[in-house]
């Protein structure tokens, strides 16, 4: 025990390992300073996942809902104290968190049973007129589907399947796309070279803290160097620049139209037809094939 946290101040008695006693439902004891570490993060784990420790399950089980939704049933999902938000729907919270507990924590069951509701197969748009949108206008109650936004990371993947050039490699080590340089402050330079290694998934991208991707961060990545809760949702200009002029953008729009001309050589209306269809999945109108 440090006297008022000082760890240069001198140290009283010695304390045991264990989990804070405020949850009183639960068992504190993690073990003794004898018990090895990796059998103290075990007792720790089932301290953490115990089956009447209701608190866990209901963070993530928000957490999934937020992800699904763009807002959670608790709208401050990093803070469930008395700072924090209440419950827009507390029975729905924990009846969720009970499932994941019933269903062995598997996250894939939770899914599947937030996304096979009615609440989350209704559609985004709505009459003006609507009685419900005077009544809940920022969709609390969620009387209708919340309109998505597609993550920065989700919009690069699909821009490599696009052009063809998505690497489906599983698993394994990530990739790196900077170049390091050591220095007193080290300088990491991002590169777009047209190498099959650096068209995974984003999912196996390494991620640098100091210094985050720019084409990702205007596209509202999170900066890694936060922790963040939720991600904003920002409308600029800087967003279309990027989609157009961006260095790995137009790389990948050369190699989607190669893919298109390669499907006709010669029949300008079928290959407009195929870009479309990739873009879209619809097929263009008689307009949209006159103009493009």
């Amino acid at each position: 025990l440090l006297e008022r946290g000082d760890a240069e101040s001198p140290q009283g008695p010695s304390l045991m390992p264990a989990a804070p006693s405020a949850l009183s439902m639960l068992d504190t004891e993690l073990g003794t300073n004898d018990t090895p570490e990796g059998e103290r993060r075990v007792a720790l784990a089932r301290w953490i996942t115990a089956k009447n420790n209701p608190l866990p399950a209901r963070v993530i089980a928000n957490r999934m809902w937020q992800w699904h939704f763009g807002q959670g049933l608790v709208n401050t999902s990093s803070d469930f104290g008395a700072g924090g938000d209440t419950p827009s729907h507390p029975q729905l919270l924990d009846w969720l968190a009970n499932q994941l507990i019933d269903q062995q924590w598997s996250l894939k069951r939770l899914h599947k049973i937030i996304l096979l509701s009615e609440t989350y197969q209704q559609q985004s748009t709505f009459q003006l007129d609507s009685p419900a949108l005077s009544i809940d206008a920022g969709n609390r109650l969620q009387w209708r589907q919340n309109p998505r936004r597609l993550e920065a990371e989700a919009i690069r993947d699909s821009v490599l399947f696009l052009s063809g050039k998505l690497n489906s490699q599983r698993g394994g080590p990530g990739f790196e796309d900077f170049r390091y340089q050591d220095a007193y402050a080290p300088i990491y330079t991002y590169i777009t070279a047209d190498k099959p290694e650096l068209w995974r998934r984003s999912i196996y991208r390494y991620i640098v803290r100091t210094t985050p991707d720019r084409f990702l961060r205007t596209l509202d990545c999170p900066d890694a160097a936060n922790l963040t809760a939720k991600r904003e949702i920002t409308t600029t200009p800087l967003q279309s620049l990027t989609l157009y002029n961006n260095d790995f953008m137009l790389r990948q729009a050369r190699y989607f139209s190669e893919r298109v001309r390669k499907s006709s050589q010669s029949d300008t209306e079928q290959q407009l037809r195929v870009a479309f269809q990739l873009t879209y999945t619809r097929l263009p109108t008689s307009t949209e094939t006159q103009i493009a």
